[in-house]
């Protein structure tokens, strides 16, 4: 084990909830397995009054910063993430003394209790890269939030998967996207901007980033800053800096499959709605999961038929005055979305069996513009 630099000779108290919560922010992520052993601890960097904690997996980095510490001494130390979030949450309302010591390790000490947990040289973690000079700009925080919780839900969950499996931040003029899909279904959220932007920027952003900025960002107001390198994108508010690297490739032309012409609009009832999906799915498998939406003049008849397991039949009044329409959805595409749409009404627009259908939410003037959801329909057997 290497020896601790004379830099590292940290030493501070704090309450131990105040400090939890910012060591579990930095501690997203760190994996706790890597093949760089380094990667599962957090570096703390205590000056000039504040302590720094980051969090690093090569890919997403985090640094998070805390005034509500008593430095008894500047310096650095590396200490295992996991183990130190698991210590400071049974010390919770107590007040905790953290010390580097000589051996590269961290001492956590309260009136009654003592900790050593072993660890390694801070000069061994990967530095972060460092707020770009120029070309930075700023978003409103609680618009960002927004549209993170209404789109990321529809990303792709393999890595294998390109550029699906992260968030489209695309921005052009005074307008600002943020998009996911899986290939099967497309969320679009969109703001209008106070500003122009004077080159188009269009980066994908790893979703456990956005994820984490989410996290950071939630109940915040203001603004948050946001720089983009060829490689790397930024994102720093008061307390913490999250950066990350965007993912290289393709994403689809979301704009251009954006379906047109559906001629046949409905208001459903959220809630409602949600239920009769459930019910109608209770029987589906892994393997089976499609709901067939037959629509008429009697309502919206739901029904689901899985080999050796069963048949559900679910009606649900609505008012479609069009012609008889069959077209099969899976019910989770459709569950997802509900959970993330505010207002007791949805508006859905279908056009025929083969196309996709189109959610948006109700405002006080019709279908709003802000949000759009696309899914794609399934092929079910006669």
């Amino acid at each position: 084990m290497s020896t601790l630099t004379d830099s590292a000779c940290l030493k501070f108290t704090a309450d131990a909830k105040d400090l939890a919560e910012a060591v579990s922010l930095a501690g997203t992520v760190a994996p706790a397995k890597s093949t760089r052993a380094v990667l599962q601890n957090l570096l703390l960097h205590g000056h000039d009054g504040v302590l720094e904690i980051t969090g690093s997996d090569l890919e997403v980095s985090v640094r998070v910063r805390t005034d509500r510490v008593a430095l008894a001494s500047d310096g650095r130390m590396l200490v295992n993430a996991a183990r130190l979030q698991q210590i400071l949450r049974e010390l919770s309302g107590e007040r905790v003394t953290l010390a580097a010591d000589e051996r590269g390790g961290c001492s956590v000490a309260t009136g009654d209790a003592r900790f050593q947990i072993l660890g390694e040289d801070p000069q061994d973690f990967p530095e972060l890269a460092d707020w770009p000079a120029e070309g930075g700009f700023r978003l409103p925080a609680g618009d960002l939030v927004d549209m993170i919780r209404r789109t990321q839900f529809a990303a792709h969950a393999e890595k294998t998967r390109y550029a699906m499996n992260g968030l489209l931040v695309d921005i052009k003029g005074s307008r600002l996207h943020v998009v996911a899909t899986d290939g099967k279904r497309l969320a679009l959220a969109e703001r209008a901007l106070a500003f122009e932007v004077e080159q188009p920027l269009h980066v994908v952003v790893p979703t456990r980033a956005m994820s984490l900025l989410q996290r950071l960002l939630a109940g915040a107001g203001g603004e948050v800053e946001v720089a983009v390198e060829p490689s790397l994108i930024h994102f720093r508010t008061a307390s913490a800096l999250v950066s990350a690297r965007l993912i290289q490739g393709h994403f689809p032309p979301y704009e251009d499959v954006l379906p047109k012409g559906h001629d046949k609009h409905l208001r459903l009832a959220s809630d409602a709605f949600h239920a009769a999906l459930r019910r109608a799915a209770l029987l589906g498998t892994k393997d089976s999961l499609a709901v067939r939406f037959k629509f008429g003049r009697e309502g919206l008849e739901l029904t689901s038929r899985v080999p050796e397991v069963g048949e559900s039949r679910v009606t649900f009044p609505v008012d479609f005055p069009y012609g008889d329409l069959e077209v099969g959805f899976n019910p989770t595409y459709f569950s997802d979305v509900l959970k993330v749409i505010d207002g007791a009404e949805l508006h859905l627009e279908l056009k025929d069996g083969r196309s996709a259908a189109i959610v948006r939410e109700l405002g006080e003037d019709g279908p709003s513009p802000g949000f759009v959801y696309l899914v794609m329909p399934l092929s079910l057997a006669s």
